[in-house]
């Protein structure tokens, strides 16, 4: 560093930390000035109010790091100027001059792709043109400048290097400062068109996906609300992972949730659900159990059938029976005055609204009835009237009195009560929720054409009638209750982002297709940690033409890691290209950009004593070393609970991952290889790597390619007998 620089540099920061203690003093007297109980006559007056505490509260998250970047850029014809970049864009009260500039604001993106030199960038539909002069980063910390560094692209540079060895629990928080050109260009990508991103394990995925949210957001403000965006996550527990981080990047509101609850406000109520997890816990445990092979075959066919965009096809088709046979098969009469055929009605219902749900449709429908009734009505009640003086023309008294009233009540239906006239006749539409209509699909419409459709439909018809589904029941319902009934305003959504989407299979993305009405959607995922793979996606080129056809789609892959060690990635390459031929064509080996030595180690236990005193003795020697989040990672749950009984008998600070747990925090704990998915530990130690645990099946080399790449300093393999063929 040049030291007069380095003091400019200092004076910059303190002069804008003295700027932005300025802005938040106004702020806050601004605020104990104002009348906090606006009424709904000073709306303005309150949006203004609500902004100002959403500012300070900016304002107070940046202070400590107000930025981590400057770029000098000259604008052809115009003076060079000199931009701040940080997590959000501060302007000088008086002049209105930006003291930071967002991240995500369009000139910010020649920070992260522009190089030294002729550059330009799109705002507002047009390209500015002109020169970066300098690009340079900081480390800053508690409002003092600890460094800067001069840079030309943002690629394996200092401050990714420092990020990079930063605990688990601090790296998705600081992130921004250190997003790649690769990284960068996803992030900004298209809405429109669906994006799909095929990324290694450590590639930086889901910090992708919250980051895109975060700058389409900040970009598209006007033409949508954060809680029309979603983020669907793989469990609870990993959404309690990720939960401080859209928050801290400026964005609240957005809808983060798993597909099942997601499901649930779909259907519009909580199912019993079998685990998430539970057939691959039966595939896991049972795959070489030669007794139970046949069985377990015909429950991954039937789960891959039921995830399958033809599932969706044959439910499809029962819909046009249902549609077919909604319309109660009779004129609308009344009185003995036809008002509406059955023939007018089906049309408008299968026709004339075609485009809407069958709920909306027969709204629509009332409403023509109600209409068709009041231009009838006066001709139907000259006709009553009419029969009425006829009935009492030879009546007297009570009888006459009698006679004239009943009549009289027909005449003021008609003049006030055509609703609900119009409601008795559509009340002949069967009452069905889609749990019923469901059920009618599997029980009355599905044939035993083969022995997995007769399991498909025995096994779904027993789960429902006790109330139960499994997770590749969830789409189904979904779409019976999209297409039937229609869904709440929560439930709509303008764009969604899934990550692990390898994990989801046609129909289930079918069905947020079809509640988006768009496809506009962010798709991030790894195939060759695609465990659930009698259910997921296995094949990228075929997912495209199944779910987008002609549409454009943008397709990429992400190579680099920044999660493990080059030690601990080429285990983890070596591991995963033991996977047959046809199953590597999506796949893509990583490239470590960390390359620290002494990462792993290797070594054979005797017995289960020998390997929970191991276990414990390099957890306490990462414990020592300052390491905050270790991971003890087994095959299966039985032997994450046997190794919890063990460990518990020694010391108290270990916990098990069950899969239904909502909060993370760091520490020591016991996960099943396929829990472990989608999160990152400075330590991880597996605790039995041997060949009776992992054999050469597609499933375990992708089980023990998760295990591998969870650890981001650390990795220490167990195992008894003899280690398994895919470490050798």
């Amino acid at each position: 560093m040049d030291e007069e620089i380095f003091l400019e540099e200092k004076e910059k920061l303190k002069e804008i930390v003295g700027k932005i203690n300025n802005e938040e003093q106004i702020i806050e007297d601004n605020l104990s000035s104002s009348d906090m109980n606006y009424d709904l006559e000073n709306i303005a007056k309150a949006n203004v109010l609500q902004a100002q505490i959403k500012k300070l509260e900016d304002i107070k998250k940046i202070k400590d790091k107000p930025y981590f970047a400057r770029m000098d850029f000259k604008e052809d014809s115009n003076k060079l100027e000199k931009f701040y970049i940080g997590k959000i864009s501060l302007l000088d009260n008086k002049t209105a001059y930006p003291i930071i500039v967002d991240w995500r604001a369009p000139i910010a993106n020649l920070y992260y792709e522009g190089k030294i030199g002729r550059a330009e960038y799109e705002c507002l539909g047009e390209k500015i043109k002109g020169e970066i002069l300098l690009k340079r980063q900081y480390i800053i910390e508690n409002q003092e400048l600890i460094k800067y560094v001069n840079i030309n692209v943002t690629g394996n540079d200092e401050l990714l290097q420092n990020a990079l060895e930063e605990k688990a629990d601090d790296r998705l928080k600081n992130i921004v400062a250190t997003i790649q050109d690769e990284q960068n260009k996803i992030i900004r990508a298209d809405l429109n068109a669906p994006l799909i991103v095929q990324g290694v394990a450590g590639s930086g995925k889901t910090t992708i996906a919250l980051h895109r949210i975060a700058y389409l957001i900040y970009n598209y403000e006007k033409q949508f609300r954060p809680d029309e965006f979603m983020i669907i996550a793989p469990t609870r527990f990993f959404l309690n992972y990720i939960s401080n981080i859209l928050p801290d990047l400026g964005v609240d509101d957005v809808k983060q949730c798993t597909f099942e609850d997601f499901a649930y406000d779909v259907i519009g109520k909580k199912l019993k659900i079998s685990d998430n997890n539970e057939k691959l816990v039966i595939i896991v445990n049972k795959e070489f159990d030669a007794i139970n092979k046949g069985k377990i075959d015909i429950m991954i066919r039937e789960s891959k059938y039921k995830a399958s965009i033809d599932f969706k096809n044959v439910i499809d088709q029962y819909l046009k029976t249902v549609e077919d046979n909604y319309i109660p098969q009779k004129d609308f009469v009344i009185m003995n005055h036809t008002v509406m055929k059955y023939e007018e009605l089906n049309k408008l219902f299968k026709e004339t609204y075609k485009m809407y749900n069958f709920d909306m449709r027969i709204n629509e429908i009332e409403k023509n009835m109600i209409a068709e009734l009041n231009k009838s009505a006066v001709a139907i009640i000259e006709e009553i009237k009419k029969e009425r003086a006829e009935k009492i023309y030879n009546l007297e008294g009570k009888e006459r009195a009698d006679v004239y009233d009943q009549y009289d009540k027909d005449i003021k239906l008609l003049e006030k009560g055509q609703k609900k006239l119009v409601r008795a006749y559509l009340n002949e539409i069967p009452k069905m929720d889609c749990i019923k209509y469901y059920m009618d699909f599997v029980q009355n419409f599905l044939k035993d054409s083969d022995e997995v459709m007769e399991y498909l439909r025995k096994n779904t018809l027993r789960n429902l009638q006790k109330n139960e589904i499994s997770f590749e029941d969830l789409a189904p319902l979904m779409y019976l209750q999209t297409k039937i009934f229609g869904i709440k305003d929560k439930c709509k959504i303008k764009h969604v982002v899934i990550d692990e989407a390898q994990d989801y299979g046609e129909f289930q993305f079918d069905v947020l297709k079809t509640i988006l009405d768009s496809n506009s959607m962010t798709i991030l995922g790894d195939i060759a940690q695609g465990v659930h793979y009698y259910r997921g996606i296995e094949n990228w080129k075929r997912f495209i033409d199944v779910e987008f056809g002609n549409t454009k789609t943008v397709y990429t892959t992400l190579q680099k890691t920044y999660r493990t060690t080059k030690e601990i990635m080429d285990v983890a390459n070596s591991v995963i290209n033991k996977l047959p031929e046809y199953e590597k064509e999506f796949i893509v080996l990583g490239e470590p950009v960390i390359d620290r030595k002494n990462s792993i180690s290797i070594e054979q236990v005797k017995d289960s004593e020998n390997l929970v005193q191991r276990i414990n003795t390099k957890i306490d020697e990462h414990v020592l070393n300052g390491y905050k989040s270790i991971a003890i990672i087994a095959k299966d749950m039985n032997e994450c609970e046997a190794l919890e009984k063990k460990l518990l008998n020694i010391r108290s600070d270990v916990k098990l991952i069950k899969g239904k747990d909502s909060e993370y925090n760091a520490g020591i704990s016991i996960v099943p290889s396929y829990l472990a998915k989608g999160l990152e530990f400075d330590c991880v130690i597996i605790s039995d790597a041997s060949s009776l645990k992992y054999a050469e099946s597609s499933l375990d080399i992708k089980l023990l390619y998760v295990t591998i790449t969870r650890a981001m300093s650390k990795l220490d393999i167990f195992y008894k007998d003899e280690i398994s063929t895919l470490l050798r």
